[in-house]
């Protein structure tokens, strides 16, 4: 056995792996869901108990930080002297107790004790079983109305709160107090910081940059449970023949908005016929607002820089018609062959992959490999790459990695990672690829910048210094779009950003 799973218990269900991947989290390991998709693999577990370990597990993360305010209000728990497994039994099991209603109380304690046992032993069973019967005894209605700013609910739905017969949360002064209050303030700010499950400093940045009300919006949206999105194969769908066909499988269940069909998270639209035959893929409004912004033209040659898993090409050659050529390009072969596994399922033939050189993408592989940073899939393409691909394009499009704060509902653990310094590694990167991209396009062509954050220094810091030193170049448009949630599966948006940039008849002088 892999030496990943040298340390797993011997049964491994739906509960045993969330614990597991919410562990491998808090320590950095890896990432919950790829440690769910090995364990999946390994385990054997069917569907049931693989979607209850992905529920428990993203909930679990997405709602962190408030549940750590919940334990602290109802027990007395040294984060230090407490082993990730354990924090990780206690986490999930409180998720259980307050967001999954569905779940028996006493099924969630008396598992996580068990679970204990079989990943601690000694003495953590019985302080799993003092502290969640704690916080079980203090519930005291596990679904009622929600109320904004009440410090004895925990917000569970867009409507529906558990409640507590004690104060979990912080509680906000009678006399009231600003919602532009300085961090250290006690107020507001730091109710719904703890409520929507952010870090006091970042959520007060957040109103800092973006506004009370739309701080408080994104911050909730990035706590929630994000609908499952999907948009048409226009050339084997026509928009009504969409909406027929999802209408016929998913019933009222399915939602549409903008061209895009929404689902809730729990519709197993994964398995959908329509997904399978390749009429559909799965693509939030944001993302495809972004590669919708390149334009692409039937006959024109485009270039995807970093591609994977393909959505965004799958847009472009769309948008093409499929007549042309979209390069997609990714640094590792794995996720090169889900693009080509996307582009075959909807049946497109203007797709080509290309490897990127790994090496090549940092400042310094850079900087020795001048223009170019794109190696050959295979010898044929050799002649294609280098020098010669300067100025060919006639757009491109470069949706760079970046620190995922636009997409937290989905990427949980980007909320746990970003630092500073992670933060100054990547602009780094994308500033990089922005002019190694733009390198790649043709006089009077298109660029557009894309990421998945909301943060300015990965956006608009990036974008007006590449046009501070590349007076060629001219922005045509951008937009920032906030996580957003609602009521109904429809009202959902991840959030991102993107921009437009329009490069001279003359091409850069």
């Amino acid at each position: 056995m892999d030496a990943v799973f040298s340390d797993m218990p011997g049964h491994v269900d739906g509960r045993t792996a969330a614990v597991l991947a919410v562990a491998d989290a808090l320590t950095g390991r890896r990432f919950a869901h790829d440690a769910l998709a090995e364990w999946r693999a390994a385990c054997d577990l069917d569907s049931r108990e693989a979607s209850l370990a992905t529920e428990v597990s993203q909930g679990t993360l997405r709602r962190l930080v408030t549940i750590e305010h919940v334990l602290a209000a109802l027990a007395q728990i040294d984060r230090r002297r407490t082993s990730d497994r354990l924090r990780a039994i206690l986490y999930t099991a409180v998720y259980q107790v307050i967001w999954l209603d569905r779940i028996p109380v006493f099924a969630a304690v008396d598992e996580a004790v068990e679970l204990a046992r079989r990943l601690a032993g000694g003495a953590p069973p019985r302080m799993v079983n003092a502290v969640l019967r704690r916080v079980t005894r203090a519930v005291a209605e596990r679904r009622v109305p929600w109320r904004r700013l009440d410090p004895t609910q925990v917000r569970v739905n867009w409507d529906q709160a558990c409640r507590f017969n004690v104060a979990v949360l912080p509680e906000v002064p009678s006399s009231g107090v600003a919602e532009t209050a300085e961090p250290e303030a006690v107020g507001i700010a730091s109710h719904l910081a703890a409520a929507t499950g952010e870090r006091l400093p970042r959520y007060v940045d957040l109103v800092a940059r973006f506004g009370a009300e739309p701080a408080e919006a994104a911050a909730w949206a990035s706590s929630a449970t994000p609908a499952v999105v999907l948009q048409a194969n226009a050339l084997r769908l026509s928009p009504a023949e969409f909406e027929r066909r999802l209408r016929e499988q998913f019933g009222e269940a399915v939602s549409f908005s903008g061209g895009a069909a929404f689902l809730p998270a729990a519709v197993p639209a994964v398995d959908s016929l329509a997904l399978r035959e390749g009429l559909v893929f799965v693509q939030d409004s944001t993302a495809n607002a972004a590669a919708r912004a390149v334009g692409a033209r039937p006959g024109e040659r485009v270039l995807d820089l970093c591609a994977a898993p393909g959505g965004k090409s799958l847009v472009l050659a769309l948008d093409m018609e499929d007549r042309g050529e979209v390069v997609a390009c990714d640094t590792a072969p794995e996720r090169l062959a889900r693009v080509r596994a996307n582009v075959q399922r909807l049946g497109l033939t203007c797709v080509r992959t290309q490897l990127l050189d790994p090496s090549a993408t940092g400042a310094e592989a850079s900087a020795a490999a001048g223009s170019s940073a794109l190696a050959a899939t295979t010898s044929s393409e050799s002649s294609a790459c280098g020098p010669r691909w300067d100025g060919t394009f006639d757009a491109a499009l470069v949706d760079v990695p970046c620190s995922n704060t636009g997409v937290i509902a989905r990427r949980p653990e980007a909320r746990l990672g970003l630092t500073a310094r992670k933060l100054e590694s990547l602009v780094t990167l994308q500033g990089q690829l922005l002019r190694q991209a733009a390198g790649f396009v043709r006089p009077g062509g298109r660029l557009v910048y894309s990421t998945c954050s909301i943060e300015p220094a990965e956006n608009e810091q990036i974008v007006a210094g590449f046009l501070s030193e590349n007076r060629g170049w001219r922005l045509d448009v951008q937009e920032t779009t906030l996580p957003a949630w609602g009521p109904r599966p429809a009202d959902w948006r991840d959030g991102g950003y993107f921009a437009r940039l329009m490069c001279s008849a003359g091409g850069p002088p």
